[in-house]
């Protein structure tokens, strides 16, 4: 800036000396003198709008940085949600095409299910009558959750294919238990034996009364304190009071 202070002296000294010398050379110095303050003080204000310019443009272009790198960050999030919505949208497709398959589906398992059920009132039915209220209630609750629309087909399948496995666990096990017995009209306190599916015994605590589930009559045969003895050592083995051991009771075939 002050190399442009000294042109403007310098064209100014050399345009007052190639004037006519004025008459007044007093005058002609003050009006030199005013001519450069009001030149320097025009350079001030211009450099002052310079400087402001500057500062404005480098607010605008750190600005435009900014937004630039918003957008960017804005389009990758913006292509995120897109891939985003694109995923769910295939998901609710595919869900949409299950529950599709699922109602077809339904169409044949419900009838299968309700098929097993039935099928497994039947077998506790025609089987020995061991823990028959505890068998009976989970038939029951089967029975009441076929048609419950709250229940789905996965839930309904796993709880009859349960029942199914517990039953089939009672033919390969041997298992003691205490319950009552009508003899002669008078219910009594027994202890019951079961060997698998084959047979059933019963003795009272005093071991006067014995007997076992006769499958041809479908009913009690009472054999008046008869196997007492064996068939108290077939519950502590079933109770695991003693050791497994041969034991000599009456047993029934499977029928054909």
């Amino acid at each position: 800036m002050n190399k442009v202070f000294n042109f403007l002296i310098f064209f100014t000294v050399i345009s007052v000396n190639a004037q006519v010398v004025d008459d007044n050379p007093e005058k002609l110095v003050d009006e030199t003198i005013q001519k450069q303050s009001s030149t320097i003080e025009s350079l001030q204000v211009a450099q002052e709008k310079i400087d402001k310019l500057d500062a404005e443009s480098k607010k605008l272009t750190n600005e435009y940085k900014d937004t630039v790198v918003e957008y960017e960050i804005l389009n990758r999030y913006d292509n995120q949600l897109q891939k985003i919505t694109e995923s769910q949208a295939e998901e609710i497709k595919n869900l949409v095409d299950q529950i599709d398959s699922l109602d077809e589906t339904n169409k044949y398992v419900l009838p299968l299910l309700e098929r097993m059920v039935f099928t497994l009132r039947d077998l506790i039915e025609l089987d020995i009558p061991f823990l028959l209220d505890e068998r009976m209630l989970r038939l029951e609750e089967l029975e009441s959750i076929l048609y419950q629309a709250n229940f789905s087909t996965a839930e309904k399948f796993r709880k009859i294919y349960e029942a199914y496995q517990i039953e089939n666990e009672y033919g390969r096990t041997i298992e003691a238990y205490s319950g009552n017995i009508n003899i002669n009209g008078v219910n009594l306190a027994a202890q019951f034996f079961r060997l698998g599916r084959l047979n059933l015994f019963y003795m009272t605590p005093d071991q006067d009364e014995t007997g076992y589930w006769n499958k041809d009559t479908n009913s009690w045969l009472h054999l008046g304190g008869k196997y007492s003895d064996e068939i108290d050592s077939a519950l502590k083995v079933a109770y695991k009071q003693a050791p497994p051991d041969f034991i000599t009771l009456p047993v029934q075939g499977v029928k054909k």
